[in-house]
């Protein structure tokens, strides 16, 4: 059985705002973790972070929700 999941793709603060890259609903398998779900995506997993209402989620965790948000985290020095 699978489901859909509805994904926001995040990046980076500008004046503290979140600069939507990109929202696609992707269809998955039961018990697939949210690192699974980044290898689906083509995304790198060192370089995001994944968040369930807000919260951020350890990647070997299983998708228990319906919207995610995939944050690229950004930093500088």
């Amino acid at each position: 059985m699978s489901k859909k999941v509805h994904v926001r793709i995040q990046a980076g603060a500008l004046c503290g705002a979140m600069e939507e890259i990109s929202e696609q609903t992707v269809e998955i398998g039961e018990n697939l973790t949210y690192e699974n779900l980044l290898d689906i995506l083509g995304i790198n997993d060192g370089t995001v972070i994944v968040l369930n209402e807000g919260n951020a989620v350890p990647l070997d965790g299983i998708i228990s929700s319906d919207k995610l948000t995939v944050m690229r985290v950004v930093s500088g020095g």
